[in-house]
């Protein structure tokens, strides 16, 4: 049998479109994002520069240090002064050191700065005012600044450069001179030309016509697994060299600043820790007055505490009978911290502690690679001959859509059960998804799931029976009860179980109670009474399996079984007499939804902002609501109300999927609302369900696939009436919410990067602020 190509190939006018698709990127490249390199061809060379180097003049607010480098004492006096050629300086470059070992202890270097270069063009007129800029000392091209003070006068002559540094005071500086009159080097990042070449290649590939909307999804084409692992090879990389790193620098501690709380990151290793040596408290001091006060989750109390830095008071840590705990999910540090400590204990009394943030790296990369194969297997099992058009857009939706990228960019303890919760939920719908063995009753064996069949009954055709396998029922109702011990809300995910195994629910109740006379299961389809229980055993064996260990546990640490500690947490409100205000809710449903975007004239050109109630309820500035930000999710809950898209997941059976989702997405955030107020990363709690909607939409509205349902069922003369709303109407708008969705994702990144990772986000904010 003639097979369709797995690796698409292009048309002439593919590769006509694809080489001026590189000629663009080299354009950008060479001219715009060099573009200061052309303008300064008339500067000296490096070799020149350094010739030129000249001691500068400090202001009274800098300090040299003995190791190298300057230091801030003085905010309103830290500029460096030089003297300019008489030609002028189009551009200016940071001479930097590498100060020695001794004077690392010495004040506080962020890796980068803030900087504003004035200018004077006479000996008797003031300083004209530059443009601020940030210098980051890893990246040589934000060495270079660009004199954007205007003279006064037309014509007149520049005779100095001031420096300002904008920075408090103790901040090292890592700076010894300033070489005016410089060429800019030309320089070519690969990791621009790639992102670039992505961005022109996503676009090229989904225009109307071209080979991805009729190349089918193949899942055993070695083609189309290569793609698939060269597309997550990226996050791979970056995940692996992100734990190397945390793993090799790490040093455990804490952190505590007078008159505050102590912030103490490391709540999965205490646990892991106290779990070991057979008790259930962490083993951490206590402030003196905290044991003694009537009342510790008092506000009053705290704060007149702190007013007198006793300490430690932990913050977000539970305080019960004079010991702290941990009210976060347990199985992580079962999982991953115990064994860490246990295996390095065979070389290190003790063993050492595993970094929070390698943890978080290990199970976000987990989750996002279980979330792809949850989708893949969802379209392969349920639309089979589905694009690869349509199945790059049901990925960029979940990914998009479930927030995951919130997990990638903040990786403390707060990322950790979200991550794990997240990948407990997709595995278990993957391996629940590849329980079902579909059999044709007609005599004539058709297709299985193992042959890479879809779950679809065609009409007309002999109706198959089904087996389902015990231990992946198990498996997958196992990993969603494990997310009790994560992150409770993503239980929610188990009600999922009633949809994708409806059939199988409807026959065993046919079963186990078969009408007088009659009996409503088909010889050959659907099991016996026996089965029927064995099969409900397995599904419900895994939830006692976990609560009970759960329930144990927190009967152990608070004497109920059904007490989590959570009122116990240190944090800004007493919880144990908090009562959440109903009337904040309609306000906190509308930001986690339609917060409006907040924009800015400087890169990353988004930014967050703050989410005001007229009754105190915790909120965090955000970025926008899911809706705003992931336009994808909106567009297919607009779509779904086509009557065409609700008969095609319908006839897929896949409708009771869909409604099911929608509902349990609000019932979370319902919960996250009114119990925890309003943060992106609670967000992570409800959006994967909704963008699942997605998925299952965008899926609906492809018809590529039909042919070869066909020719699977061999039913050629069928007229199929799932072929949806498709068109190019509908790929177009699709294709453009799917795309405006991963830009504001890229922004959204861009802005986390900016609070918790400035040196990588120093590093890609130079390529667009110095052209």
């Amino acid at each position: 049998m003639k097979r369709t190509p797995a690796i698409p190939r292009l048309r002439a006018s593919g590769r006509l479109a694809l080489c001026l698709g590189i000629l663009l990127v080299l354009v950008l490249e060479v001219g715009v994002f060099n573009l200061s390199h052309w303008q300064s061809l008339g500067g000296q060379t490096p070799e020149t520069s350094r010739q030129a180097d000249t001691e500068p003049e400090l202001g009274p607010g800098l300090e040299s240090l003995p190791g190298g480098g300057l230091m801030v004492t003085d905010p309103v006096g830290a500029w460096i002064q030089i003297p300019a050629p008489t030609r002028g300086s189009k551009f200016v470059k940071i001479e930097t050191i590498k100060p020695k070992d001794g004077n690392h202890r010495e004040g506080h270097d962020p890796g980068r700065v803030h900087v504003r270069l004035d200018a004077r063009y006479s000996p008797s007129a003031g300083w004209a005012r530059g443009d601020s800029s940030m210098v980051a000392y890893r990246s040589a091209r934000s060495l270079y600044l660009r004199n954007t003070a205007e003279p006064p006068q037309t014509g007149e002559s520049l005779t100095a450069l001031r420096l300002w540094v904008e920075e408090p005071a103790e901040t090292r500086l890592s700076i010894r001179t300033l070489i005016p009159d410089v060429r800019v080097p030309l320089s070519i990042n690969p990791v621009r030309l790639i992102a670039m070449a992505a961005l022109i290649l996503l676009v090229a590939a989904f225009l109307p016509g071209s080979r991805l909307w009729r190349t089918p999804l193949d899942t055993k084409s070695r083609g189309q697994r290569l793609a698939l692992t060269l597309a997550l090879a990226p996050l791979t990389v970056w995940a692996i060299c992100s734990i190397l790193n945390d793993l090799s620098t790490f040093v455990p501690g804490d952190f505590h600043n007078p008159d505050s709380y102590t912030y103490d990151f490391n709540q999965y290793d205490h646990v892991a820790q106290a779990l070991l040596q057979g008790r259930p408290w962490l083993d951490l001091d206590q402030a003196p007055g905290l044991a003694a006060a009537e009342n510790p989750y008092d506000i009053v109390t705290r704060n007149n505490l702190l007013a007198q830095d006793q300490k430690p008071i932990y913050w977000d840590y539970v305080y019960w009978k004079g010991h702290w705990y941990s009210y976060f999910g347990v199985l992580p540090a079962v999982l991953l911290f115990m064994p860490y400590r246990a295996l390095t204990s065979l070389f290190h009394p003790g063993g050492y502690a595993l970094p929070t943030s390698a943890a978080a790296s290990i199970l976000t990369l987990l989750a996002t690679v279980a979330m792809v194969l949850a989708v893949i297997r969802l379209l392969d099992r349920h639309f089979p001959g589905i694009s690869l058009a349509s199945t790059i857009l049901s990925l960029i939706a979940i990914l998009t859509g479930s927030n995951i990228a919130y997990l990638w960019c903040r990786k403390n303890f707060y990322t950790v059960p979200f991550a794990a919760g997240l990948l407990f939920v997709m595995t278990g719908l993957w391996i629940w998804l590849g329980a079902r063995r579909v059999h044709s009753t007609g005599g004539t064996r058709r297709w299985t799931l193992a042959d890479g069949g879809g779950w679809l009954h065609t009409p007309g055709a002999p109706e198959p029976g089904w087996t389902l396998s015990k231990p992946r029922v198990f498996l997958g109702s196992l990993c969603m009860a494990a997310t009790l011990g994560c992150r409770p809300t993503f239980i929610v995910a188990g009600l999922l179980a009633i949809p994708i195994f409806s059939q199988e629910i409807k026959d065993m109740a046919s079963s186990l109670h078969p009408r007088t006379g009659t009996s409503s299961a088909k010889e050959g389809v659907g099991p016996s009474p026996a089965v029927s229980a064995t099969l409900l055993g397995t599904a419900l064996l895994p939830l006692l399996i976990v609560a009970a260990p759960l329930l144990w546990y927190n009967h152990w640490r608070f004497g109920s079984a059904l007490d989590f500690g959570n009122r116990y947490q240190m944090t800004v409100v007493d919880l144990t007499r908090y009562h959440p205000d109903l009337g904040s809710l309609p306000r906190l449903f509308g930001y986690y939804l339609f917060q409006p975007l907040s924009t800015k004239a400087s890169f990353p050109f988004l930014r967050t902002s703050p989410a005001p109630l007229n009754v105190w309820h915790y909120t965090e500035p955000g970025i926008g609501g899911l809706l705003v930000t992931t336009p994808v999710i909106l567009v297919c809950l607009i779509l779904l109300c086509s009557t065409r898209v609700r008969r095609n997941l319908k006839d897929r059976n896949l409708y009771g999927l869909t409604l099911l989702s929608i509902p349990s997405a609000l019932l979370v955030m319902i919960m996250d609302a009114y119990l925890g107020g309003f943060s992106d990363r609670y967000m992570i709690d409800f959006a994967w369900l909704l963008a699942l909607v997605a998925v299952l939409v965008i899926s609906s509205c492809d018809r590529s696939g039909q042919d070869t349902l066909r020719k699977l069922n061999g039913t050629a003369g069928y007229t199929d009436r799932t072929d949806g709303p498709a068109g190019k109407p509908v790929s177009f708008l699709l294709t453009l919410s799917c795309l405006v969705s991963v830009l504001l994702m890229t922004g959204y990144v861009l802005v986390l990067l900016s609070h918790f990772e400035t040196s990588i986000f120093s590093t890609i904010e130079v390529w667009f602020t110095y052209l």
